[in-house]
């Protein structure tokens, strides 16, 4: 009998872009969202991978969705649209020229010419790796096509979740987008300085909140559609699931007063732990592993000096009740995991749209006044831009006035974050003073004047970019890779490997990919780094 009568609907051969575009968005933004959480530990913020334990199977999830579900729905709009719809065509070049560059920025060499064939007239299921360079000069090609294709009159952009479907707003993406790539690889690209000129000249870049690239999540529970921070650390009935949040992010900003600490961090506990107690002194950070800098900070009597003796200050019983809250771990703490999910700090208002800052057991997103969950992933932000201006500045010789820059840069981000934590958590989030913010702001531009060097000034710029880009650690992966800075990140306590200069070629690609890399060469190592980087850290 044949039975291949009938057309599955639940399969079609093709489908309409305004189905493709929201999918590949929402796709792609949770994958690198995801990505997110681990380089955030390889930068000295999470407890993700801060010990640098991966295998060749930690990314094969990773790796398998990016090519079979958001940039394969990018590859089908490409191959769908024509002249007459060239606007529906440049989305899909501009998210294709950034998603496939922060491939390239984590994996280095992979398939791109050859890739998303499996459907094709010649199947090709083995598909070649190309260079990290090649691709990167395509995906640049890729920005000035979509700017042309944007001029062009054409049909509306069907399905945008990210600016809905504004032209203007995709233009100026797209030349942010190559400014990026531009930034990136501008210590092997000899053209990058002048290229960075002309689209810094040509000013149409990001430069307000209304055009940052970022996902916004919402507050539905059923689908889950909220940040992924909030569903594991507010959306159960009772226990937090999210990771430890490192220490040194923690007492840095304590130290600095940093007018966004009560909306990064959510505390939980305002109990100092009973070191007499067995199960209590098991339970207190770093009680396992020797080498810690920050510990149990409410015990740790450097902590108290810094942040209280040393300022004049005696520490109160109600400052250590305050202190005992900020509960997470030292960089490359490898010890066990014991019984203290609900006294880790768990994350605030911003990115997450979860609660401000207070020391209470009850995180359920059940509670009252646990914030939303719909909080957003940054991609490229208005803040992150003016940090790529002086980057060109300081190591460029670009023109510009990057101590301006700097300022504003600090000014728009800490705006951001407390817009967000008023309207996720209204009836208990606080705005900052001006005179607060001022003094914070202050802090940094004194000792960027005081910075003897461009180098010295960038380091410094870098490290606010790591308090500011908390939310995207592929950012802040690129920056140090790129330039070593900022160079203070805590020394992890413990690690399994050296510092990974891009993450592992998945075992599964191995295997099943006859034109993969069959020997791929070790992560750690000066040979694995992505061909931008020419820093190749290692501890």
């Amino acid at each position: 009998f044949d039975l291949n009568i009938n057309t599955d609907p639940n399969n079609p051969s093709t489908a309409d872009i305004a189905l493709l575009l929201p999918s590949a968005q929402l796709n792609l933004s949770g994958l690198f969202e995801g990505v997110s959480q681990t380089t955030l530990g390889l930068t000295g913020i999470f407890a993700n991978s801060d010990s640098f334990g991966f295998t060749n199977n930690s990314f094969n999830g990773t790796w398998n969705s990016f090519y079979q579900n958001g940039m394969k729905d990018l590859d089908e709009i490409i191959k769908a649209t024509t002249d007459n719809n060239p606007r529906n065509l440049a989305v899909a070049q501009v998210m294709k020229a950034y998603f496939m560059g922060s491939f390239v920025d984590l994996f280095g060499d992979a398939p791109y010419t050859e890739a998303w064939q499996g459907n094709a007239t010649t199947i090709n299921l083995n598909p070649k790796f190309d260079s990290g360079k090649d691709i990167y000069d395509d995906c640049i090609k890729l920005c000035d096509q979509a700017v042309a294709n944007l001029a062009k009159p054409g049909a509306a952009i069907k399905g945008d979740l990210y600016y809905n479907g504004s032209v203007a707003s995709w233009t100026t993406l797209a030349n942010t987008v190559k400014l990026r790539l531009l930034i990136n690889s501008r210590r092997v690209r000899s053209t990058a300085a002048a290229e960075i000129k002309a689209i810094l000249d040509g000013g149409n870049i990001i430069k307000t909140a209304a055009n940052d690239f970022q996902f916004r999540y919402n507050k539905l529970a059923n689908p889950d559609g909220r940040h992924p921070w909030y569903s594991s650390a507010y959306a159960g009935a009772t226990d937090n699931g999210f990771t430890y949040i490192l220490h040194q992010i923690m007492y840095d900003m304590i130290d600095l007063g940093d007018p966004r600490l009560p909306f990064y961090f959510r505390r939980q506990t305002s109990t100092i732990l009973d070191q007499n107690d067995p199960t209590s002194r098991s339970t207190t950070p770093c009680s396992q592993q020797a080498g810690c800098k920050y510990a149990y900070m409410v015990l740790n009597p450097a902590v108290i000096k810094a942040l209280y003796t040393d300022k004049g200050k005696t520490a109160t019983a109600a400052d250590l009740a305050y202190l005992a809250g900020f509960f997470g771990r030292d960089r490359g703490d490898i010890s066990g995991v014991p019984q203290d999910v609900n006294l880790r700090t768990v994350p605030g208002c911003y990115p997450a749209a979860g609660a401000y800052d207070r020391a209470t057991a009850s995180k359920s997103a059940t509670s009252a006044s646990q914030g939303s969950g719909d909080g957003i992933f940054p991609m490229i932000t208005t803040w992150m831009v003016k940090y790529y201006q002086i980057e060109a500045i300081l190591t460029l010789g670009i023109s510009g006035d990057a101590k301006a820059l700097f300022e504003a840069a600090m000014r728009e981000q800490i705006t951001k974050v407390v817009n967000m934590g008023l309207a996720s958590d209204p009836n208990n989030a606080k705005a900052p003073t001006a005179a607060e913010i001022d003094k914070y702001v202050k802090i940094f531009l004194d000792r960027y004047d005081a910075a003897p060097t461009n180098e010295a000034k960038l380091n410094l710029v870098l490290k606010q970019a790591w308090y500011s880009n908390y939310g995207n650690g592929n950012e802040i992966y690129n920056a140090f890779r790129r330039t070593g800075y900022p160079s203070d990140i805590q020394v992890p306590v413990a690690r399994y490997r050296n510092y990974p200069l891009r993450l592992p070629q998945p075992a599964q690609e191995t295997s099943l990919n006859k034109s993969a890399p069959q020997t791929p060469v070790a992560f750690d190592t000066p040979s694995a780094a992505v061909f931008w980087d020419v820093v190749k850290f290692a501890y």
